[in-house]
């Protein structure tokens, strides 16, 4: 049996049920930056952490103005968060939809408020609307030469 096991896994027959999906709906109690705030579910308060995009840190440009488009996005109204992990910070990573259904991640990347997240994410939408916003320069493609978060945090100014 477990001969057959090894040999499905290999062939690709066999493959894991993929990760079980879940949902909280709440309100935005903070923003803490472009990508993350806290969520109030009842009594409960969860770290939310939009997933597949990355915003500007604090102190880089455009940081300000990303955390105003979450903290717009985010005041809306009850938020729903649909998630399947964690990182290792412990903050849910999660895509967040308003309560018209407009998936919030999605926006920020429209608006040019953030990165698609390539490392983590090969979603298309995503990797679409990346693309359209650098065409149109629009928010923080406007700056001649934006540098990535994930470069920023490693010290590249």
């Amino acid at each position: 049996m477990r001969f057959l096991l090894i040999v499905l896994l290999v062939a690709g027959v066999y493959a894991p049920a993929p990760a079980q999906s879940k949902q909280l709906t709440g309100k935005a109690v903070k923003i803490i930056d472009g990508d993350t705030f806290d969520l109030l579910v009842g009594t409960t308060t969860f770290r939310v952490r939009l997933q597949g995009i990355d915003c500007p840190e604090k102190k880089q440009p455009y940081s300000a103005q990303a955390t105003a488009a979450l903290g717009r996005w985010c005041g809306t109204g009850p938020l729903v968060v649909r998630y399947s992990s964690k990182d290792r910070s412990g903050r849910i990573l999660g895509d967040v939809y308003t309560r018209s259904g407009t998936w919030v991640n999605l926006e920020l990347v429209k608006q040019g408020m953030a990165w698609h997240f390539k490392k983590y994410s090969s979603d298309r939408q995503l990797a679409a609307a990346e693309q359209d916003a650098r065409k149109r320069s629009v928010g923080l493609w406007q700056q001649r030469n934006p540098v990535a978060p994930w470069l920023w945090r490693k010290g590249v100014r």
